[in-house]
């Protein structure tokens, strides 16, 4: 029982690297070939896809102020 655990746990985390890898690559690819805005618009995507970016206008909570004398343009 043990052995089927350890190999379960040892195949799904291949299985993630693989999955990850294979997005990330993915993810390279489009921004090597896009505009500044592209990869901008890219990354603010990613980030938010990882738990991270900005707060969007669904998420709970109350949204965070922009900092002091910035402009903040919000997502296309």
């Amino acid at each position: 029982m043990l052995t089927a655990a350890i190999v379960t746990a040892a195949v799904l985390g291949v299985s993630k690297v693989v999955r990850d890898w294979l997005i990330l690559r993915q993810v390279r690819a489009a921004m090597d070939a896009g505009t500044p805005e592209d990869r901008v618009r890219i990354g603010m995507r990613l980030a938010s896809a990882l738990g991270g970016g900005q707060a969007s206008e669904t998420a709970p909570g109350p949204v965070p102020e922009p900092p002091a004398g910035e402009v903040v343009r919000p997502p296309l």
